[in-house]
């Protein structure tokens, strides 16, 4: 089944609620990921007003503002999965209203073809998720480091 056609079959049902209801009972959106034989890899977003749009990288819920801003100056299309993977840290991590960031409040989810071109989904383990956010949480003391330094060189 095409991905957009599950997509737009959600997003109708949470739209006939919004139109005839007056109501948005679900209240949440959504990001779907999925591949077909027609399109291949695709990721959607949806709000709750049942509105839809497919993407190549985006953001959702509380700072999504600022998530999406940082995508705009660090995705890369020809990123590799793990790339990906940082970078849905570092903007975790620039987003979330935790100061200490753990794997517990963090879920990370791998969508790529396998053997025989099955497509696999995998849930990264806890201690994946903790060795991602420790390499982050260096690059961005390593950042931090290097602006205040070029602070004090003016």
């Amino acid at each position: 089944m095409p991905v957009e056609q599950i997509v737009k079959s959600v997003c109708n049902y949470k739209q006939a609620y919004t139109q005839f209801g007056g109501l948005r009972p679900f209240g949440v959106a959504f990001v779907f990921a999925g591949w077909d034989i027609n399109h291949g890899f695709q990721l959607y977003q949806s709000d709750p007003s049942g509105n839809y749009s497919g993407w190549k990288a985006t953001v959702i819920g509380q700072n999504n503002q600022a998530g999406k801003s940082i995508l705009k100056t660090d995705y890369k299309e020809d990123a590799t999965i793990n790339d990906n993977l940082k970078l849905s840290v570092k903007i975790l991590l620039k987003t979330l209203d935790s100061a200490t960031p753990s794997p517990e409040r963090i879920e990370l989810s791998v969508l790529k073809k396998g053997d025989n071109d099955k497509v696999v989904h995998t849930t990264l383990t806890d201690a994946e998720v903790k060795v991602l956010i420790e390499d982050i949480e260096k690059e961005l003391e390593e950042e931090r480091k290097k602006a205040e330094a070029a602070m004090g060189d003016i």
